[in-house]
């Protein structure tokens, strides 16, 4: 009878326990700010008016396309490098013109657009990790090339989905005040706002909405994604890719998505990109329909009749089981073997429009 009691007490401890566990975990969820404040009920109702990927209370995809597989791919025991990755010094434009177009990559997806007299900084991630906490989550083997406070006064902050990898809290809060204005996917001007992001410096747009900014046009553009910072609540925010156009210069950023019969329709209907900024890596056959392959980035580009395309969403955090450096062996081949321009830049590297035919070293090469 006594080890009965004891077996009971001990039941009741475990039980205990993992409801005070869950309570935490709920309550992270919703308070922990770096998880960011979803949209309330009145922006959801406003979604359901606004467009038809918003019902059931969520964002959906055009294609009825599950986010997962039965499929996983194989780990590589080669997922991060052995060293760190070095990032060279931005050389940013300065006093930029109306012809300029210039692109430095910032690592994974982050990057610096220079068109025209605008600077157009994405998803920008500084921090050592993507996660909504710093010690935990995949951290990052490449250095960072700038720092916050080193950040050039930005006119455009686009933000392509809320993912931790593209959306992170302690970079918004170091650079805001020198963000004139974001442009954001609809709901995710909801966490920004949770933020303390100025309402009146946001403007939030859905698929094929666009907004112009000095003369440079930036329209939202579908991808087959999908979104949450809360487990709980996904598809609370809308996802995306941006084409950006003025009068001498077309530069299309992909976002993340798994490929499909959008890029020929962003062609048909936008004209084919000076510069594709595509996602290539951190894909699994488990997210064959959410994440593109190698080989389907170089497609991708084929459809839009991209004059460049330069690969990123690679050699920064591992978020997948493949080796570090196998999106940008396959892309690069499958761009050689298709005919398609491709630039490698390092990241840190300002690749200027007119000089973009000579950033195709292999310099991955230099680490195992």
């Amino acid at each position: 009878m006594n080890l009965l009691k004891i077996f009971g007490k001990i039941i009741i401890i475990i039980i205990c326990l993992i409801i005070v566990i869950a309570l935490i975990a709920v309550l992270f969820l919703m308070f922990y700010p770096s998880v960011g404040k979803l949209p309330d009920k009145v922006a959801r109702d406003e979604f359901a008016t606004k467009t038809k990927q918003y019902y059931d209370g969520k964002f959906h995809n055009e294609n009825d396309t599950s986010t997962m597989t039965d499929s996983r791919s194989e780990r590589s025991p080669r997922t991060t490098p052995e060293t760190i990755i070095k990032a060279e010094k931005p050389s940013l434009l300065e006093n930029a013109k109306d012809d300029a177009l210039a692109f430095t990559w910032l690592g994974h997806s982050s990057f610096i657009l220079q068109m025209g007299k605008l600077n157009i900084l994405a998803d920008p991630v500084l921090s050592d990790r993507s996660s909504p906490v710093s010690f935990a989550g995949p951290k990052r083997f490449s250095e960072v090339p700038i720092a916050a406070e080193d950040m050039p006064d930005i006119d455009v902050l686009i933000l392509s989905h809320d993912h931790y990898d593209h959306l992170d809290y302690d970079t918004i809060k170091k650079i805001d005040s020198k963000v004139k204005r974001y442009i954001v996917p609809l709901g995710v001007d909801s966490i920004l706002r949770g933020w303390n992001v100025a309402a009146d410096k946001i403007d939030s747009l859905d698929w094929w909405e666009s907004v112009t900014v000095d003369g440079t046009t930036f329209t939202l553009t579908p991808s087959q994604h999908f979104t949450g910072r809360n487990p709980l609540k996904s598809e609370s925010t809308l996802w995306g890719g941006y084409y950006m156009s003025n009068d001498r210069h077309k530069a299309y950023y992909t976002g993340d998505g798994g490929y499909y019969d959008v890029f020929v329709r962003i062609f048909e209907k936008l004209g084919a990109p000076d510069l594709m900024i595509a996602e290539c890596g951190q894909y699994d056959k488990a997210w064959a329909n959410i994440h593109m392959f190698p080989e389907e980035t170089v497609q991708a580009g084929i459809d839009t009749q991209t004059k460049w395309l330069i690969p990123v969403h690679w050699g920064t955090f591992c978020i997948c089981n493949h080796a570090w450096d196998d999106s940008i062996k396959r892309v690069t081949a499958a761009a050689e073997e298709n005919g398609l321009n491709i630039a490698t830049p390092r990241i840190g590297q300002t690749v200027k429009y007119d000089e973009i035919d000579s950033y195709n070293e292999k310099w991955w090469e230099e680490y195992k």
